[in-house]
């Protein structure tokens, strides 16, 4: 699965952020984006004095490197530059009392582009702890895997991975978690570094966990944020389309709004998607870099949009009042907006195809050798076409609900790092250092390994279910589920809840009070969208066309807000018409609103400001169009059921209501 491994809730602390980050951080680091990523011949190991590079273009820190077999066995000649970054303690004074290490996702994303973010993760501990970021191999400054055509074409092929594969040479069989692991045992060697607290999150909670099975001793805490089993899944996933299912009906059943409806959100994403096979939903709409394009709504780009929710939950709000947007008034802009916005950001590639920002080649390296697969690496590209065919043959027979809504063969239509079912039929295996798809034998010798292990309830990439798997290798681990959250929870954390859970433990072993786990807000369905005001009912009686002014109004700001973190650039559009400028700071968010469209029939210009943090949002908007007037509005996002407060003038009348908030 992918990081496409690694959020939460309506204030969301979206991956993506961190993809952002990773390209403006990484800028002045970027070394050895060179294929194959090989030197011809080994040196001798450094010594801890020599392991540090004399200039370091990161604040506060100390950069090296560690030259390092490319093949331990010395099998395959050649070796690879390993590159790490490593933040001392604070309190020069005393020796560190300890060393972190983080380990990030994708697989294909460099740990030390994520630097920033644990950094605030861990701040209260680095006072005596050190940081230790060290890049696998083949990412960011551990000369990333760079196949520039598969980096860089707008729909990566299976055929495209396969010639990355190829030009890598015997090289292809050497990225997987096995040797990441031995690497950083090297480093922490030449560093004089022993037992470490290690935290992990998404793709990097595999790594963390590999490196406890060979290194158990060099342990002191484990920490799996997002966590995916090492073995025991099946090649299917069948996880993560058990998610998706419930979390539709889920994020319903926490809305009374979304209750009183006849029927359930999965049935009706089963009415479109039968809809969708005869005849796909084509049109322009607003994406996430600030334009408009052309989008097409087919039963794949309906799982991708499900999937995508697991990194950004403005798709898993939206997604149901979009669809009865269509159903029911025949309304296709909300779906293809999703879908435009999902194309543009679901891809984590880096835009000017920096490898050293994002290796798609490496993420098809670990994924092809690591990950379960439907057909042996080991045969010839062709058998594992008819392995493939045939194992999906027997599932339509014995399970063809397995990713419904969608059928096996529509899900296959997802991209390759969301279907992964054929992503790796062309990669070439010649003569790997573990059998393909095991990269460890069922584990032992963790009991010892103090373990927590934190899931997000709305997560697809890993679901639940993978970390109650994970957890089986690790006796006395502790579990933590947290509610109404998404993929990866403690890095970027709006509810000040895993953060602390986690430095409790890193700090003490003891994860400690975790009542913050039931204040995390709830994820609530979007407000239901509106071609015109009249389609709007929040209340009755003789103001209700002005209160439904003034409810369109504030579904307006809050369709802008939700965009502010999703769109790259400082514009966004409307749904249907205008513009937005967007100023973040922190975890403040303000919008200038010009003439934006979330109903046909009324224009909304003003200013918005949104504390992430409290929930609070606070609005001062004009209105014109089928209605006129100028009314202030505030609600809290972070209450279970937010009433809005709307004070002002609408239709030259005075208006002071309370009404459901968006």
């Amino acid at each position: 699965m992918a990081e496409r491994y690694g959020g939460n809730s309506f204030a969301f602390r979206v991956i993506a952020d961190l993809a952002a980050f990773c390209r403006h951080a990484m800028a002045p680091l970027l070394v050895l984006s060179v294929l194959p990523s090989i030197t011809q011949a080994a040196p001798a190991e450094a010594s801890p004095r020599g392991v540090f590079d004399e200039t370091c273009a990161v604040a506060g820190a100390r950069c090296g490197h560690l030259i390092r077999p490319l093949d331990p066995t010395g099998g395959v000649p050649g070796a690879i530059r390993i590159g790490f970054v490593l933040y001392p303690h604070r309190d020069v004074s005393k020796p560190p009392a300890g060393t972190i290490v983080a380990m990030e996702g994708g697989p294909g994303y460099p740990t030390s582009g994520t630097g920033e973010a644990y950094l605030e993760l861990f701040a209260p501990l680095l006072a005596d702890h050190d940081l230790l970021l060290v890049d696998n191999r083949g990412t960011g400054l551990s000369q990333p895997i760079d196949c520039h055509a598969l980096q860089t074409m707008p729909v990566p092929t299976v055929s495209a991975v396969g010639a990355c594969g190829r030009s890598l040479g015997d090289a292809a069989d050497f990225y997987g978690s096995p040797l990441v692991a031995d690497d950083l045992a090297a480093v922490l060697d030449a560093l004089g570094i022993g037992a470490v607290d290690l935290y992990g999150d998404s793709y990097g909670t595999f790594t963390a966990q590999i490196f406890a099975f060979r290194h158990p001793d060099r342990v002191k805490r484990l920490v799996l944020d997002g966590a995916f089993p090492t073995y025991g899944e099946s090649g299917f996933f069948p996880n993560t389309p058990t998610a998706i299912r419930r979390n539709l009906d889920r994020i319903c059943a926490r809305s009374a709004v979304c209750r009183a409806l006849p029927g359930t959100p999965l049935e009706r994403a089963e009415r479109l998607v039968a809809r969708l096979r005869r005849a796909p939903l084509h049109g322009a709409a607003p994406n996430s870099l600030g334009g408009r394009v052309a989008a097409t709504v087919d039963p794949a780009a309906i799982g991708t949009i499900l999937y995508d929710a697991t990194y950004d939950p403005v798709n898993l709000r939206e997604f149901d009042p979009a669809v009865r947007a269509m159903l029911d008034h025949d309304d296709p802009l909300p779906l293809l907006r999703l879908a435009a916005e999902t194309g543009s950001h679901s891809d984590s590639r880096d835009p000017s195809g920096s490898a050293a920002v994002e290796s798609y080649g490496l993420f098809a390296a670990v994924s092809c050798m690591d990950y379960p697969q439907l057909y042996d690496m080991t045969a010839a590209p062709a058998r594992r076409r008819d392995q493939l065919e045939q194992a999906v043959a027997a599932k339509r027979r014995d399970e063809p609900d397995l990713y419904a809504p969608l059928t096996i063969d529509e899900w296959r239509g997802l991209p390759l790092d969301y279907s992964i079912l054929d992503l790796c039929l062309d990669w070439p295996v010649h003569a790997p250092p573990y059998v393909p798809g095991a990269p460890v034998a069922k584990p032992h010798d963790t009991a010892a390994v103090p373990t927590l292990i934190l899931s997000g309830e709305y997560d697809t990439t890993t679901p639940p279910e993978d970390a109650a798997m994970a957890a089986g290798a690790f006796p006395g681990a502790r579990r933590v589920l947290l509610a109404n959250s998404f993929h990866v929870d403690a890095l970027g954390d709006e509810d000040e809840c895993a953060a602390p859970i986690v430095r409790r433990f890193v700090a003490s072993g003891d994860p400690g009070d975790m009542a913050c786990i039931d204040r995390i807000p709830v994820v609530r369905p979007a407000a239901d969208f509106a071609r015109r005001i009249d389609d709007v009912m929040p209340a009755t009686g003789e103001r209700r066309r002005d209160l439904a002014a003034a409810a369109a109004a504030a579904a307006t700001v809050a369709d802008a807000l939700a965009r502010t973190w999703r769109v790259s650039g400082d514009t966004g559009l409307g749904l249907r018409g205008g513009t937005f400028a967007i100023e973040r700071s922190g975890d403040r968010t303000r919008a200038k609103l010009d003439h934006v469209r979330w109903a046909e029939d009324l224009a909304v210009s003003g200013s918005a400001a949104w504390d992430r943090r409290s929930g609070r949002v606070d609005a001062r908007l004009t209105l014109s169009g089928a209605s006129d007037g100028t009314i202030v509005v505030n609600w809290n996002e972070r209450d279970a059921e937010p009433r809005a407060t709307v004070v002002g003038t609408v239709g030259g009348h005075p208006l002071s209501a309370r009404i459901p908030a968006p």
